[in-house]
């Protein structure tokens, strides 16, 4: 399936402004990490109220790239997105593995302290390899599977995406990186509509890479994403939930004929290309993004 552009831009992605009303920012330890999440959904729970969701964010941002996505879907679903550990206000991962394992454990841990009975995960990027890993190890728990841009669907990251952030990496395991170097990022790696890569992103980068600790966190983070157990591709086949792969047709990390390859190898998958999209779909197309998932997602309740 192909969806054409659109042009309209979304409710602002990056942190700074207040929180939109509605949207609770909570805290909770889980797995030796301190979880900053937000949460939100319907007012009124009633027959109606479809499946929670559980956001996961892509390296390296933060909870707030969920917000449109959420205030469209929030109507129907109560929903948590935290802030992955060493990212943003979550606290860093205890001591000094930042391995993709070590991101899965503590997840898990988070997604244990949730209060629902199950939860469609819909992850992006690296959350989208996170979320692979709920589904296989908490199939009990997750009952639908969303995939946006995916990392980690082929056995090894893809060459390009080192290319991309390699000329980011290497100076900022030096010093703090400047609003130029993180605009270039942004530029190169990230949104087709370049408007999205506007101050509050920026700010925003800067100023959650400057604290050294956390700057060599991200670092090790984004090094981590090379290593094998960063890839899920050799268990795709073993995803028996529903699943919904949704790309961006011209993301420049991963390809989209790489998400669509992925999804026929998961048995009970369906995927989706949006057009004029970089790697953020939930962020550059939320309203289409959201469109796909009320049907899907509406199935899991029979609505």
């Amino acid at each position: 399936m192909t969806i054409g552009a659109a042009s309209a831009l979304p409710l602002a992605t990056s942190p700074g402004g207040p929180i939109p009303p509605g949207v609770e920012e909570k805290f909770v330890e889980a797995g030796g990490v301190t979880f900053r999440y937000l949460q939100g959904g319907p007012t009124h729970a009633g027959p109606t109220t479809g499946v929670p969701l559980l956001f996961l964010h892509g390296y390296p941002t933060w909870a707030e790239v969920w917000l449109p996505l959420a205030q469209i879907l929030g109507g129907r679903h109560s929903w948590v997105a935290p802030d992955l550990p060493c990212h943003h206000r979550t606290s860093p991962l205890p001591g000094k593995d930042r391995s993709v394992t070590s991101y899965r454990e503590a997840v898990l841990a988070f997604l244990d302290t949730l209060p629902f009975e199950r939860v469609a995960v819909v992850g992006s990027s690296l959350g989208g390899t996170l979320a692979v890993m709920l589904a296989l190890e908490r199939p009990e728990l997750v009952s639908r599977l969303v995939l946006l841009d995916a990392a980690g669907l082929t056995p090894k990251v893809p060459g390009r995406v080192v290319r991309l952030y390699l000329p980011f990496l290497v100076p900022a395991a030096v010093q703090a990186p400047s609003p130029a170097a993180v605009h270039a990022l942004l530029r190169r790696a990230v949104f087709y509509d370049l408007r999205y890569a506007d101050e509050g992103w920026v700010r925003t980068m800067v100023e959650d890479w400057a604290p050294p600790d956390r700057r060599k966190a991200y670092v090790a983070t984004g090094f981590a994403l090379r290593r094998p157990d960063a890839s899920v591709a050799g268990a795709l086949e073993h995803i028996t939930i529903p699943t919904y792969v949704i790309w961006g047709r011209e993301d420049p990390q991963f390809l989209w004929g790489e998400g669509e390859a992925a999804s026929r190898r998961m048995p009970t998958s369906q995927f989706a290309v949006l057009s004029g999209c970089g790697h953020f779909p939930m962020v550059e197309r939320s309203m289409e993004t959201a469109n796909l998932l009320t049907d899907f997602l509406a199935e899991d309740v029979g609505l």
